[in-house]
């Protein structure tokens, strides 16, 4: 009787076809969960920043006023230094104080949005502008 020493080319290919099918499957699902991630850390800045802004229009009676185009790194306590992703934020407030909007953006080119106001009874609002489902 022979005793065999290795695979069968059949037995190569068909191990190749069946790795070839999950990668297929499974790099696809891995980008969906990492760009996901990467929303989990922007929406988390913004929930900072909303905190943030809701104890100083206690204090203040209005909302810290930022202006547009000036991006922040530790205004209002936030520091966005630590983060990987969303490392840069504005925030543009109406005239009178009373609506805020902050923006952030990361350098993969992912934009996430919060909306505030005094007379909402929604703190908040997080608007995503870039599909993470992909």
């Amino acid at each position: 009787m022979k005793n065999k020493l290795g695979f069968s080319l059949t037995e190569l290919i068909i191990t190749l076809i069946i790795v070839a099918i999950l990668a297929i499957v499974a790099i696809p699902i891995y980008r969906g969960y990492v760009k996901k991630g990467i929303a989990t850390e922007g929406k988390s800045l913004l929930g900072e920043i909303n905190a943030a802004q809701q104890i100083y229009y206690t204090r203040h009676g209005k909302y810290f006023a930022g202006t547009a185009g000036t991006q922040y790194s530790r205004a209002l306590g936030v520091d966005s230094e630590r983060n990987k992703y969303f490392t840069a934020w504005h925030i543009e407030t109406s005239a009178d104080g009373q609506k805020f909007t902050a923006y952030t953006d990361s350098k993969e080119g992912h934009s996430l949005k919060l909306s505030g106001a005094a007379d909402q009874t929604k703190a908040y609002d997080v608007v995503d502008n870039t599909n993470y489902a992909n």
